[in-house]
């Protein structure tokens, strides 16, 4: 049976977070077990150190999500100054001896910090029973963010619930291990668990705090949409799902619920833009803030020393020499995009093309010559050097419709209405072209299209195209008549849906012998 180490520390179960209105990395304080768990104060301030622990994790929920997803490049830079980063896992070549991911991806950590939230909050009698209820809406919200996040990559994981370490300090070493569950179904059932429980404790209380930089019932209604409506379209433990209508009702209810609660932002890149941070739009976002923390995206862009003048822009007008004014707060590229999905762009009228990416080309012009960097993260200029700290959004308006379209589209009904009201804000004041419903693959692939344009850069693709579906009902990973589609030969690499464990995770414990994940 396969068992993991409970390998948090007394200290770091205890450490107190600084408690201001941003999510500093570093702890204020250190207090022992005698004089912490005494005041709501400290508990918020636990809380919003799970929230800097969440944001340290923005580069592993994209590379879960998103490196597999078919639309990234590998190999050289388009500036040729540069190698590409994650090539065998954009070219989808993992394997038990080198997965790309390791140690279940360090989410445990974070889990294991939310498990002694919970375990000190539920305890608590110093708390109102107000407050009591909203902190463990957020925990039990957490909670399953990262077990979902795990149950997508591994299928069968642990299931730590509570901190053993601290609860109950073990006599052995053998104590200190969890088994593996036994089925998927078990972990997702789980999952279902904690986002109802997270529901229940928010009481209908939509309160949103810190600009959208906490958890928060809006939250937990988005992840219950993309629990549920993975859980109604994807195999579970080998098997068709079983539960496929009482689901999609599910996370259409999720949706419908939390739609209303919210607007878009009329112009697409003001949805990002530094100072529209915790906008109308925005559910969830990991907080970032100049001079605190930066994102990773400034690692899709070009470096200072890359001659940006040797390249064209689209009408062949030499490009000047720092196009996306990064002033020297470029790192280099190691991450690029695909030319082919800045394609799927009507580029003349949809808004999202170039609020999303640098378009440049290399003259004479041909489809090796085509280049495109991600622009949309970039920040804002701090004492003339760009700084990458914009928020990353987790969930946001928009992705809710079209999650909503992809349900009616299971349903049998047309997902016309929210398909066109994503349209409309893409193409702004220009007609837009209104969405036909056709057969469900067509719907299917349109909506994929959509969230192609509409979401990249925010960790989706790679989980798209493994729930999504043609018209057989096999996930379009192994669509590979399409372009930027299949990613995966069903004939061959089914087993690559999961990702394996890693062989020093697998030896670390000798329960864990032939327990890795089904072909590796």
């Amino acid at each position: 049976m396969k068992k993991i180490l409970l390998s948090i520390t007394l200290v770091a179960l205890l450490v107190s977070f600084n408690a201001c209105n941003k999510l500093d990395l570093a702890p204020e304080d250190y207090f022992g077990s005698g004089n912490f768990w005494k005041n709501t104060a400290q508990v918020d301030g636990a809380m919003i150190g799970l929230h800097s622990q969440l944001r340290d994790f923005q580069f592993t929920f994209y590379a879960l999500g998103e490196l597999r997803g078919g639309t990234l490049k590998e190999g050289t830079g388009a500036t040729g100054s540069s190698s590409l980063n994650s090539g065998a896992l954009i070219r989808q070549d993992i394997r038990e001896s080198a997965p790309g991911i390791s140690s279940w991806a360090g989410l445990y950590r974070p889990i294991f910090d939310v498990n002694n939230f919970i375990f000190q909050v539920e305890k608590a009698t110093y708390l109102s029973d107000t407050n009591k209820s909203y902190f463990l809406g957020q925990a039990y919200g957490l909670r399953a963010f990262y077990y979902f996040h795990l149950y997508r990559t591994f299928g069968r994981v642990p299931l730590a619930t509570e901190p053993k370490v601290l609860a109950n300090m073990p006599t052995s070493a053998d104590q200190a291990y969890l088994p593996r569950a036994k089925t998927e179904k078990e972990v997702l059932d789980f999952i279902k668990s904690d986002v109802e429980k997270s529901v229940t404790s928010f009481n209908g209380d939509f309160t949103n705090k810190a600009q959208k930089a906490l958890w928060s019932l809006g939250a937990t209604l988005m992840l219950k949409a993309e629990v549920y409506l993975w859980s109604a379209k994807v195999k579970i433990d080998g098997a068709a799902p079983t539960t496929t209508s009482t689901d999609l009702a599910a996370a259409r209810e999720a949706l419908e619920l939390v739609i209303p609660k919210y607007s878009l932002q009329s112009n697409y890149a003001n949805v990002f833009a530094y100072n529209q941070k915790g906008n109308n739009e925005i559910i969830l976002a990991l907080r970032y803030a100049a001079g605190e923390s930066t994102n990773f995206y400034g690692q899709f862009l070009y470096q200072a020393s890359d001659n940006m003048t040797n390249f064209v822009d689209a009408t062949g007008a030499a490009l000047p020499a720092d196009p996306l004014l990064l002033a020297g707060g470029g790192a280099i590229i190691r991450y690029e995009y695909k030319y082919g999905l800045f394609e799927k762009y009507d580029t003349a009228f949809d808004k999202r093309a170039r609020a999303t990416f640098l378009d440049f080309y290399r003259k004479p012009v041909t489809s090796a010559t085509k280049f495109i960097l991600l622009r949309k993260f970039l920040g804002t200029v701090v004492d003339g050097k760009r700084s990458f700290s914009e928020d990353v959004p987790i969930y946001r308006l928009a992705e809710a419709y079209l999650m909503l379209a992809e349900v009616k589209n299971k349903q049998g009904q047309s997902p016309a209405t929210e398909m066109d009201i994503i349209r409309k804000r893409a193409y702004g004041v220009s007609p837009f072209p209104a969405f036909i419903s056709g057969s469900f693959e067509e719907n299917e692939l349109a909506i994929l299209a959509e969230r192609d344009k509409e979401l990249v850069g925010e960790g989706k693709r790679w989980y798209d195209l493994r729930r999504m579906q043609d018209a057989s009902g096999e996930p379009l990973a192994f669509r590979k008549d399409l372009p930027l589609v299949g990613v995966l030969d069903k004939a061959t690499e089914t087993h690559k849906l999961l990702w394996p464990i890693d062989r020093a995770t697998l030896t670390g414990d000798e329960t864990l012998k032939n327990d890795q994940n089904p072909g590796y």
